[in-house]
């Protein structure tokens, strides 16, 4: 590579690097702004000038040379969502990267800032401002992470300054905070069960499968027919709702899974399974049928674009916080009907293994780690059976 220096002025020296010729023949060339230092005589700025683009041309020589850019940190947050997030992540975790970038990046004042000229302080700066919970935080870092880890292997950027980040809210360590504060009793999971019957047998069957299964939100809600087995009472937890077309993809561990259902939640299901038939044929020409277990019924037709038969987003929104009003039960997030199911399981004395295979949890250790508040009472359990073993007792 070959380069020179250019003196325009007393004050502004640019540095000129020569790329060769393009595909069309025509020469091309990156020209860098080079500060000539105040209190340098022209003797000595020449040279520190000749170290600048020597360090220039070291750098296009061992392919670490970074072309300047103007694209600010929203422009690349944007394009990097389209290019990379859209086409190689789940529809909902593209949403969320979305959601973090227009509600929160966008607004800032770093969203105008040259990504090139962006530092740890600033991101640091920025954290400090939000109105976010430690996790949402920690959520929102791991994006700006992610899109920046990438302009680093395009070389947009020289380093990841995400990545030099000290100062930011973080979440509570201990992942068994979440189940125990959001997870209701087992005379608390009676009251809502009855309060979700009065709902209707498509609300009454969702609440009891969800508080039975353990399944994922989005478990649920993809759920077909063709998975249920009520004369053998199991349900086939092998796919998630993607999107509301609906499209699936697979569990969050990529595992299908067989669970056994309790003769209460088998009655619900039969039930609901009865009125929605009827409900079919009642509709026949409006009804999209795609086999969905949960599906849109007339009083969720809210919007032109809602259609029977479409997923029913109803039953883990407003229903759920009128059930809790109706069973007068604390308030908790709907995930922690999954928390609940496996308390009382592990509370009941079931082995953690079999919980954990209920759960689809890839390993055991994350049961035992986030469930970790229902064991002591399972250890005192054991204690007592092994004393009165050993005592003959």
């Amino acid at each position: 590579m070959k380069g020179s220096i250019v003196k325009r002025s007393r004050t502004y020296w640019a540095l000129v690097v020569d790329l060769g010729r393009d595909a069309n023949g025509k020469r091309r060339q990156r020209w860098h702004k080079f500060a000539v230092p105040p209190d340098k005589t022209e003797k000595q700025a020449d040279k520190l000038a000749q170290v600048a683009l020597r360090k220039l041309l070291h750098q296009l020589d061992t392919n670490t040379y970074i072309d300047a850019s103007k694209t600010t940190l929203i422009e690349y947050l944007r394009d990097w969502h389209t290019k990379v997030v859209i086409p190689l992540r789940r529809p909902e975790t593209a949403r969320v990267y979305r959601t973090m970038i227009e509600h929160h990046v966008s607004k800032s004042q770093i969203a105008v800032m040259p990504l090139q000229k962006l530092r740890a302080l600033d991101l640091e700066a920025f954290y400090a401002t939000l109105k976010l919970s430690a996790s949402s935080v920690t959520v929102l870092h791991a994006v700006i992470h992610r899109a920046l880890k990438t302009a680093v292997r395009d070389k947009v950027l020289a380093v990841n300054v995400a990545a030099a980040v000290n100062e930011r809210p973080r979440p509570s360590k201990d992942v068994a905070v979440g189940a125990r504060l959001h997870c209701w009793s087992a005379d608390d999971a009676r009251a809502v069960l009855a309060a979700a019957k009065e709902l209707g047998t498509q609300a009454s069957a969702f609440y009891a499968l969800a508080i039975d299964s353990g399944a994922r939100k989005s478990e649920l809600l993809g759920l077909v027919w063709l998975d249920v087995d009520l004369d053998a009472g199991t349900v086939l937890i092998a796919r998630q709702l993607d999107t509301d077309a609906p499209t699936w993809g697979p569990t969050k561990t990529k595992r299908a899974r067989t669970v056994t259902l309790g003769t209460e939640t088998i009655a619900r299901l039969r039930a609901h399974r009865k009125a929605q038939r009827e409900l079919m044929m009642a509709n026949r020409t409006t009804y999209e049928d795609h086999g969905l277990v949960f599906a849109k019924q007339p009083e969720h037709l809210q919007t032109p674009a809602a259609k029977l038969g479409h997923p029913c987003h109803a039953l883990v929104e407003g229903a759920f916080t009128a059930i809790t009003r109706a069973a007068a039960v604390k308030a908790i997030k709907f995930h922690g009907l999954r928390h609940t199911a496996a308390t009382l399981l592990l509370q009941a004395g079931v082995p953690v293994q079999v919980v954990a295979q209920r759960l689809g949890h890839a390993q055991i250790s994350m049961t035992l780690e986030v469930y970790a508040h229902a064991l002591p009472d399972m250890q005192r359990d054991a204690a007592a059976k092994l004393g009165a073993l050993l005592a003959g007792r």
